[in-house]
């Protein structure tokens, strides 16, 4: 009986841990990133030399990440096919009423999909843009 509890439980645990340990490694990275700057922008002033200019990941102001729609492609691409392959599965486990919820991360890869449409669509509309952009006027 005590079996039972302890697959939730050691679920509910490990996806806890494992969300703390993003935090951590980001907390430790950005840490040893200001540490890194630090130095060097001491060491220039000891040697009374131009400041280096600071990293692109600005601790103080992140900035939206523009999303990436290689990633987002990626993304719905195997959210669907997990979707697929959950819903084989469980007409063949068990009942057609529980494949249906296999939809659910279909349904989200389709929504990934599009949006990864989307994305491409507007990259390679600056893409043109840009071109043009650099043509010189015509005559």
């Amino acid at each position: 009986m005590i079996s039972v509890f302890l697959i939730p439980i050691t679920a509910i645990v490990m996806g806890i841990g494992i969300a703390m340990l993003g935090l951590w490694t980001d907390h430790k990275r950005k840490s040893q990133v200001l540490e890194q700057t630090h130095r060097e922008r001491m060491a220039a002033i000891e040697k009374g030399i131009e400041l280096p200019p600071m990293p692109n990941t600005s601790l103080a102001d992140p900035t939206p990440k523009s999303a990436n729609p290689a990633k987002v492609l990626r993304a719905g691409v195997f959210m669907l096919s997990l979707g697929i392959v959950l819903c084989f599965a469980l007409v063949q486990v068990g009942s057609r009423e529980a494949a249906l919820f296999g939809l659910i991360p279909a349904t989200i890869g389709l929504a990934n999909l599009a949006y990864a449409a989307v994305l491409f669509d507007k990259e390679r509309k600056a893409e043109a843009q840009k071109e043009r952009n650099r043509l010189p006027p015509p005559l």
